[in-house]
């Protein structure tokens, strides 16, 4: 069996997941505020992928990756981007 750090659907599902929870996350904020559970989640994985931006530049700096797009894609998807970006299973 292949490893899953090497397979793409997973990688796939893992962003779906986090596209979802942003979605309810920024919903619950914005109708909520950070009482929601769903909202204070959602801003807490907000916090660490802001601290994962010094490991994404690190991860993907030989693959040719611009700044912008590293910023904004581990902002939205944390190393669930930038560890198959490093690893060559997406192409940036």
């Amino acid at each position: 069996m292949d490893n899953i750090a090497d397979n793409r659907r997973f990688w796939l599902a893992c962003n779906a997941l986090l596209v979802v929870l942003h979605l309810f996350g920024l919903y619950f904020y914005v109708t909520r505020g950070f009482t929601h559970p769903v909202a204070e989640i959602w801003g807490i994985l907000m916090l660490i992928h802001m601290l994962e931006f010094p490991l994404a530049f690190i991860a993907v700096r030989d693959r040719g990756v611009r700044w912008g797009t590293t910023i904004m894609a581990t902002l939205f998807f944390g190393f669930a981007w930038w560890v198959p970006t490093r690893r060559g299973v997406f192409h940036a």
